[in-house]
């Protein structure tokens, strides 16, 4: 039987995970390394770190990191399991039939049931579209809406008819039990108890998830008419998380990488308008304000992003609460305005592709636009003036970027007409508790430091052990633990020269496996991510010291205890003497 951890082994071997990783970061090679800006946190600068020589990530700032299976749990919510799962399915790995707990076991078909409910109801809502008569209001809106049979297909559009329980039945028919369809959020509970169908006289959209599966996480559905709300999202479930999401994202992630640029809009329809027009690097937000993951994500694939909402004043207003997101994760960003009583849907099929690239190419920043409609024309009450000021100095005072946040100022005080020393003096007073709470963070990281408050000979030893592992089998008998005083190096080394024994593959995964705490492997990876301390040529000579340096540790702790006893005495001076002789024969 192919066991569980064997199966992990070869995933590992066939997944390489600079590979992995570069499909959802965008990777630069440095040195032996490759460095990105990290997925899990804001950060001007990368400091998300890929060994492919250790198939490990770690990232310096948020200390995020692992193996392969570390970074899919993280980067797409799983369960190590889940993770499992999927990557060998990816790598076409055989699982065996009993690898994980009863409880781990519960989770991941917990989560699968939730799985197959969304596609049973996504298979129910493409069923209805097709429907002669139920789904006619839903067939009419689409070809109304100019959206291809082709269009339809690929992204699994759907419409959910009238009545309360046409999907309940559905379900039923197919013995899923109707809590759990409450749990997959297709269904809700009145007071009195009863379940009744969540979408109803809607045309659906699927959700998908970002694995290679392409999953159904949750619904969008969107009325016909003016009734409000105008759309309706599968609530929070452990599978959807709204504020996460981008609809459209995994069709449009490939076009993203290749053109560099994900232009964002407000609605499901704009994203499918755009891409029926060859427009492929789209996504859409889900009727709710973008927020830093989406952006995170997109950043990690894409140079600029380019937000194309509708021309009126929500459409607008939108736009402009996206600046600090935009600026808070270092993502260039442009703005473009649509002509009044147009949307992204309306324009495209109306002017066409090329007019619509032409905007794309003409629009300005995000923070001109920002400014461009905050200080407009008109803007000459200086209460206004102030009010304005007041809103985005917060915004200006997260950019971390000094050149960046003084060319943002600049151009703030040209268009307010409020002299730059006072924006600079007003700036100043809102940053001092950013600044207090940045050197706090400082003083922080330098007590935290890989270095801090350890002697540099026991960092070079476990930088020796990482870098050369053959050193491992001299060092490991010649009493080299007792150069080490610190508890964490101690645990750490012990590990090595303990794994040594038992195997002659000692790795640096293997040791992450191996340590018990966290924080210690947090560590480990840090400071593993360094280069050697010493060549190839001076390795031996390494040795050597490390051996004499122990030698000399053991004799002077020989001393202490034989104190009163001439005779240990005599005898240690003895092995002192022998002790001063060639090590290697050299």
């Amino acid at each position: 039987m192919i066991s569980y951890q064997s199966a992990k082994e070869e995933i590992k071997q066939a997944a390489d995970i600079v590979s992995v990783v570069g499909q959802f970061v965008q990777l630069k090679k440095a040195g032996k390394n490759f460095v990105g800006l990290c997925p899990f946190h804001e950060e001007k600068a990368p400091s998300f770190t890929v060994s492919q020589d250790k198939q490990m990530f770690h990232c310096f700032g948020c200390k995020k990191g692992g193996d392969i299976f570390a970074f899919w749990m993280a980067y797409h919510s799983l369960s190590f399991p889940e993770a499992l799962r999927d990557l060998a399915e990816r790598y076409n790995v055989q699982l065996p039939e009993k690898h994980f707990t009863a409880e781990e076991k519960k989770k991941v078909d917990d989560r699968e049931t939730l799985f197959k409910i969304n596609e049973l109801a996504a298979v129910y809502f493409q069923k209805e579209l097709t429907h002669p008569v139920r789904g006619k209001p839903g067939h009419d809106y689409f070809k109304k809406r100019s959206i291809s049979h082709s269009i339809i297909e690929e992204f699994h559009l759907g419409y959910a008819p009238k009545g309360w329980d046409g999907l309940k039945q559905f379900l039923l028919s197919r013995k899923v039990s109707l809590e759990t369809a409450l749990a997959a959020g297709v269904l809700k509970r009145s007071e009195k108890g009863h379940y009744y169908d969540l979408f109803r006289e809607r045309v659906m959209f699927p959700i998908m998830d970002l694995t290679q599966k392409k999953r159904v996480i949750g619904f969008g559905g969107r009325v016909l008419d003016d009734a409000l709300p105008k759309y309706v999202n599968t609530p929070e479930t452990p599978l959807f998380h709204k504020g996460t999401c981008l609809y459209g994202f995994d069709a449009s992630r490939k076009a993203i990488r290749e053109t560099g640029r994900a232009i964002v809009v407000e609605g499901y329809m704009d994203c499918l308008a755009l891409r029926k027009h060859g427009v492929k690097e789209v996504v859409a937000t889900l009727g709710t304000a973008l927020s830093e993951t989406p952006v995170r994500k997109l950043k990690g694939i894409g140079k600029e992003a380019v937000v194309v909402f509708d021309a009126d004043d929500a459409g607008k207003a939108a736009a402009l609460r996206t600046l600090p997101i935009f600026l808070n994760e270092r993502l260039s960003a442009k703005a473009v305005l649509l002509p009044k009583g147009h949307d992204p849907d309306s324009f495209i099929n109306s002017s066409g592709r090329d007019a619509f690239s032409k905007l794309l190419d003409a629009a300005p920043s995000l923070f001109d636009f920002y400014m461009d409609q905050k200080l407009g024309p008109g803007t000459q009450n200086i209460d206004q003036k102030v009010s304005i000021l007041e809103e985005i100095l917060p915004v200006l005072a997260k950019v971390h970027n000094e050149t960046q946040r003084s060319l943002y100022i600049r151009r703030l005080s040209e268009k307010s007409e409020i002299a730059e020393s006072v924006v600079l003096s007003a700036l100043g007073g809102i940053k001092q508790s950013s600044v207090k709470d940045r050197f706090k963070n400082d003083i922080k990281q330098q007590f935290t430091s890989v270095n801090a408050n350890r002697s540099i000979g026991e960092i070079q030893l476990l930088n020796l052990l990482l870098h050369y592992p053959e050193t491992v089998a001299d060092l490991r008998g010649h009493h080299c633990r007792l150069l080490i005083s610190d508890p964490m190096i101690r645990r750490i080394i012990d590990v090595i020269f303990d794994s040594h024994g038992n195997s002659k593959t000692i790795n640096f995964e293997t040791i992450q496996e191996r340590l018990d705490h966290d924080e210690d492997r947090v560590w480990l990876r840090e400071f593993g991510f360094r280069p050697a301390f010493c060549s190839d040529r001076e390795v031996k000579q390494a040795v050597r010291d490390f051996i004499a340096k122990a030698r000399k540790k053991k004799i002077a702790e020989s001393f202490k205890t034989a104190m009163g006893d001439p005779r240990a005495i005599n005898e240690i001076l003895k092995r002192k003497i022998e002790a001063a002789g060639p090590f290697f024969g050299s």
